[in-house]
């Protein structure tokens, strides 16, 4: 199997400044192309049409990053987002609705689907060449920041003491700690390794120009990461290939 590079994103939907930015026609003309205004402007609910998308592109930028070689200039309305199927995004259940569509950008595409859950859009990118809903290895987490009994239920000062030094450039908050211990705890079950052999690093750069990068006993792993957090929520993609022999 070839490598998959994989992205996320999520919105947290109770965050004030997620209400009414549908009817923002600056905002929406300056993040969406026309095709894209329109699915939004006829849709049911407006407003969670307009963050499936905007999530999209920001998973969808993740992923072509990492294809590029390096991070793109991140203009939203460059990183078209088209849906595919019959799949709409609904705000009237408890259950997860998915949107399945593409996001392209400069020659590059990368595949999308959109979870919603009450309270959240969590969006999962990934590519070149599988469907995250038929591959095992692809493996999603969304997770309260605030969750009771957690992992990450400390301080940032706490959960400071739980990285490497290298590890460490890349926490600014307790909501990129968190994050980070999410997945690497769940990096350590599926690759079947003591969490302490396992890093999670970027390298030099401004904070959002550093796709994250999964380091086995300080090797580069068979595994692709993607960490994301908004308000209330922290989400995670991991892509593991069972294929390959550790190390």
């Amino acid at each position: 199997m070839s490598a998959i590079f994989v992205g996320n994103d999520v919105v947290d939907l109770l965050d004030p400044r997620t209400e009414g930015r549908s009817s923002d026609d600056r905002f929406v003309a300056r993040v969406f192309d026309a095709e894209e205004q329109a699915v939004i402007r006829g849709a049911t609910d407006p407003d969670l049409e307009l963050w499936a998308h905007w999530a999209a592109k920001e998973a969808g930028f993740k992923v072509i990053s990492k294809l590029i070689g390096a991070p793109p200039p991140f203009a939203h309305r460059t990183f078209e987002v088209r849906w595919t199927g019959d799949a709409a995004v609904a705000a009237d259940t408890e259950e997860d609705v998915v949107r399945r569509g593409l996001v392209t950008h400069a020659g590059h595409t990368a595949s999308v689907s959109v979870l919603h859950r009450p309270g959240s859009v969590h969006a999962i990118a990934f590519g070149p060449g599988t469907e995250a809903s038929r591959d095992p290895a692809l493996l999603p987490r969304l997770a309260l920041l605030d969750a009771p009994h957690s992992r990450w239920a400390a301080s940032l000062e706490d959960l400071r003491a739980r990285f490497t030094p290298r590890e460490l450039d890349a926490v600014y908050s307790r909501q990129s700690a968190a994050v980070r211990l999410g997945a690497r705890g769940d990096l350590a079950r599926a690759l079947s390794v003591e969490e302490q052999r396992l890093e999670i690093v970027c390298d030099p750069g401004p904070t959002s120009q550093r796709p994250p990068r999964v380091l086995l006993d300080g090797r580069r792993a068979a595994a692709d990461v993607s960490l994301s957090h908004d308000g209330r929520w922290i989400a995670w993609l991991l892509w593991i290939d069972n294929e390959l022999e550790e190390g």
